[in-house]
């Protein structure tokens, strides 16, 4: 069963990352096309909730990969990551997107 388990969350994560990059890629060639480029770039921290060191660079890979943010540092802990985002307008949300996208499917594959 659990092999089955981590088999459906490998095909979510890669099914929601490439919906993800899909929206994401759209987000930022609208910025890039606009007469006026209008941005709200932060740096945010995004709390880590993975144990495996594997995991918790799954994580950060999946936040550089997607268009319009990157990961700029892993915490020596392991239970933060300090992610650039080139828009934002609230830095929670930001940050629960990630983990909501990301983060729990990754945590499925941990276990």
């Amino acid at each position: 069963m659990s092999l089955l388990r981590r088999a459906r969350a490998a095909l979510l994560l890669a099914l929601i990352f490439l919906w993800d990059l899909l929206i994401a890629s759209f987000a930022v060639a609208k910025i890039v096309l606009s007469p006026t480029i209008r941005t709200s770039p932060a740096i945010i921290v995004v709390p880590v909730a993975l144990e495996r060191p594997w995991a918790v660079a799954l994580f950060a890979y999946f936040t550089s990969l997607t268009p319009g943010s990157t990961c700029l540092h892993v915490s020596e802990d392991r239970k933060r990551l300090y992610v650039h985002v080139l828009n934002t307008s609230d830095a929670e949300a930001s940050i629960s997107r990630f983990k909501h996208l990301y983060e729990r499917w990754i945590r499925e594959l941990e276990r």
